[in-house]
Order: C-alpha cells, then sequence, then structure tokens
C-alpha cells in the first residue's frame, strides 16, 4: 500500500492526564510527520494539535486507533486527496 497524505487533529480535554501518553506515542511516528502544531487552551486546560503525516491507510488506522485509546483524546483524520 503505498503512503499518502492525512491530516490528524487531536483534542486532548486534561492535558495533565494525556498530553505526554500523546507526545510519546507520536514520537514513534516523528519520521513521517511533515507538520506537527499544537495549540493550548490554559483558560479551558484543552490542547488541540494538527499533523500532517505521509503514512499507509493501514498505519493511520493502527495510529488513530491508540491515539483515541488514550482517556481525554478525541481523534478525527482525513485523507488529502490531490
Amino acid at each position: 500500500m503505498e503512503p499518502k497524505l492525512h491530516t490528524i487533529t487531536i483534542s486532548v480535554s486534561n492535558r495533565e492526564d494525556a498530553y505526554d501518553k500523546v507526545g510519546m506515542l507520536l514520537h514513534q511516528y516523528a519520521d513521517k510527520i511533515k507538520l506537527r502544531v499544537g495549540y493550548p487552551i490554559e483558560q479551558k486546560g484543552v490542547s488541540i494539535i494538527f499533523i500532517i503525516i505521509e503514512i499507509t491507510n493501514d498505519e493511520l488506522g493502527a495510529l488513530s486507533g491508540k491515539l483515541g485509546q488514550i482517556n481525554s483524546v478525541k481523534v478525527k483524520s482525513m485523507t488529502l486527496k490531490f
């Protein structure tokens, strides 16, 4: 299967509990991440992470599934089509 570009939006509603777990998981894909932007909203205790990554659909499913298993984390992904 050929790698494609995907966007992943990750919302972390409990930064103290989940942020390190998300960071460690994303570190495993560091060589495939093309862009990573994080925006903490400290007043609400929430962080939004936006990623552009080049991986296969199977890898996207695995990464999204692992992220979604972390408490207080929600994940949305989309494949970019050109």
